[in-house]
C-alpha cells in the first residue's frame, strides 16, 4: 500500500498545477497563436471533424484568449486534437497519456500513474482496494495513538503530537505519528475521495446510507445516425435557463456539450452561483435526444450527498479555495509520501528488531507455583 501511496503523492503535488504545467511542457499544443475574435465553436468541431474523418462528441462552449480549443475524438491512433480557435489551423494530435508521444503527454501520464498507475481499468480499481484500506487505516492509524487508561489521559496523548529529536529512529516515529495526526482529517479526505473516484461500488453504498442517495439521470436507447448540434446548443442553453429560473440559480453559463450515445444523453456542463468557486464547472444538465431535461446534478444546494462530494473532490482536485489551497496540495502530496516510506521504514526496524531477537527454547521446565514443592 505504500508503495502506491507514494506514487500518489509525488504525482499528486505535480497534478495541483497540471493546467499551467502542461502549458508550459507543451505549448504549442495548449497555445493559440491566433488573434482576434474567436470561431464558433460549433464550426470547429465541424473543421476537426473534416480533418480527422472522425466523430467528435465533445465540444468546449467557451474559447479563452490565446488557448487552444481541444477536442476529443473516438480514434485508434489520436483522442484528442487541438485547433487555433481564431484561425482553425490544427496545432497537434495526441493519444492522451501515452508517454511515448514525449513531454506533450508528461502531464496526462502522470495522471493516469496518479489514478491507475498507468495500468487501465484494472490499476484503477487496484487504487480504489488501496485507497479503501487507506481510509480503514487512518482509524487504524489514530487509535494506535490513544494511550490506554483514564489517568492523565490528555497529558499522556498530548506527547503523540510532539516530536522529538533524541535520535534518528526517534526522529522518524514520532514524525510519522505527529504528522499524521496534525494531517488526519486532511488524510481521511483524500482516501474517503479516492475511493469514491476508483471504487465507487463500495463508495455509493455507504454515502447512501450516511447521507442519502446520488442523483443518477435515466438511461435512454442509444443515440445512432446523424445528430444535429446546432439544435442540441440551442436546445440545452434554453433548458439551462429554464432550470436556472426553477432553481433559483444565477450566472449559469454553459461550459461544454458532450453526446454520450451509449447513454442516450446529451450532458451539459455548466458554471452557476452554486459552484464552489471551483476551477472546473460543478453542474451537469442531462438531456434527452429531443432536448427535454432529464435531470440535474448542482455542486451545492441540491442534496447533502452532493454538496459533501463537491467538497470531497474539489479538496482532493484543488478546485476550491484558490491559489492558496492549490499551493498547499504539494507539500501535502509530498507528505503523503514522506508518511507512506517512514512507515514503512518504521515497521522494517521492528522487523528487523524482532528477528534478532534470541529464540526462546522449544521447551520450559515447570514453574514451581507459591507455596507449593515441584
Amino acid at each position: 500500500m505504500a508503495l502506491f501511496l507514494i506514487i500518489a503523492g509525488l504525482t499528486g503535488a505535480a497534478l495541483a498545477w497540471r493546467e499551467p504545467l502542461e502549458a508550459l511542457l507543451a505549448p504549442g499544443f495548449h497555445t493559440a497563436p491566433g488573434v482576434g475574435a474567436p470561431l464558433d465553436p460549433l464550426l470547429l468541431r465541424e473543421r476537426a471533424e473534416a480533418r480527422t474523418g472522425l466523430p467528435v462528441d465533445f465540444l468546449p462552449l467557451v474559447v479563452e484568449p490565446g488557448k487552444a480549443i481541444v477536442l476529443g475524438v473516438d480514434g485508434a491512433d489520436f483522442d484528442e486534437i487541438a485547433l487555433d480557435p481564431v484561425t482553425g489551423t490544427e496545432l497537434g494530435r495526441r493519444q492522451w497519456g501515452d508517454i511515448s508521444e514525449g513531454r506533450i503527454n508528461l502531464m496526462p501520464f502522470l495522471y493516469r500513474l496518479h489514478y491507475s498507475v498507468a495500468a487501465g481499468d484494472a490499476g484503477a480499481t487496484l487504487m480504489g482496494i488501496v485507497a479503501l484500506v487507506w481510509t480503514l487505516d487512518c482509524f487504524v492509524g489514530l487509535a494506535l495513538t490513544l494511550p490506554r487508561g483514564r489517568q492523565r489521559w490528555w497529558p499522556r496523548w498530548r506527547k503523540a503530537w510532539q516530536i522529538s529529536a533524541a535520535s534518528q529512529p526517534r526522529l522518524v516515529y514520532d514524525s510519522h505519528r505527529a504528522s499524521g495526526l496534525w494531517l488526519w482529517p486532511i488524510l481521511l479526505g483524500f482516501a474517503w475521495s479516492s475511493v469514491g473516484f476508483n471504487l465507487p461500488q463500495a463508495f455509493s453504498p455507504l454515502m447512501t446510507a450516511a447521507v442519502g442517495p446520488a442523483i443518477a439521470p435515466p438511461t435512454r436507447p442509444p443515440i445512432t445516425g446523424p445528430v444535429d448540434w446546432a439544435a442540441a446548443r440551442a436546445q440545452g442553453q434554453a433548458a439551462l435557463a429554464r432550470m436556472a429560473a426553477r432553481e433559483g440559480i444565477s450566472a449559469a453559463r454553459a461550459e461544454w456539450l458532450r453526446l454520450n450515445r451509449d447513454d442516450g444523453q446529451w450532458i451539459i456542463g455548466f458554471r452557476s452561483s452554486r459552484d464552489l468557486a471551483t476551477a472546473y464547472p460543478g453542474g451537469r444538465l442531462y438531456l434527452d435526444s429531443a432536448g427535454r431535461e432529464l435531470a440535474v446534478r448542482l455542486p451545492t444546494g441540491q442534496s447533502r450527498r452532493q454538496t459533501l462530494e463537491s467538497w470531497l473532490y474539489g479538496l482532493h482536485m484543488g478546485g476550491v479555495l484558490g491559489p492558496l489551497w492549490r499551493a498547499a496540495l504539494v507539500p501535502i502530496g509530498l507528505g503523503i509520501a514522506a508518511l507512506s516510506f517512514a512507515g514503512v521504514l518504521i515497521w522494517w526496524r521492528k522487523r528487523r528488531a524482532i528477528r534478532a531477537r534470541p529464540a526462546r527454547p522449544q521447551s520450559l521446565p515447570p514453574r514451581n507455583r507459591v507455596g507449593v514443592s515441584a
